[in-house]
């Protein structure tokens, strides 16, 4: 898994996890509840894993108008 895969999936688990959690806490219902705080602090946690990745073989990303093939 890449850094940006994995980043990616860190902010999804997040995007899911803020809602199930609220959902789970005003309803009562734990289960909803406990699945919403494992989305917020695995998509926490999932960024501060991938520092400690393997990151040689990732795609070199260049950012800038300068390497932007759109731009003339």
């Amino acid at each position: 898994m890449d850094k940006l895969v994995a980043e990616t999936l860190a902010l999804l688990l997040m995007f899911a996890g803020f809602p199930l959690t609220s959902r789970g806490s005003v309803t009562g219902n734990m289960l909803l509840l406990g699945l919403g705080l494992l989305c917020v602090i695995a998509g926490g946690a999932l960024p501060i894993i991938t520092r400690f990745m393997d990151h040689s073989n990732d795609k070199i990303r260049d950012a800038g108008v300068e390497f932007d093939d759109r731009a003339s």
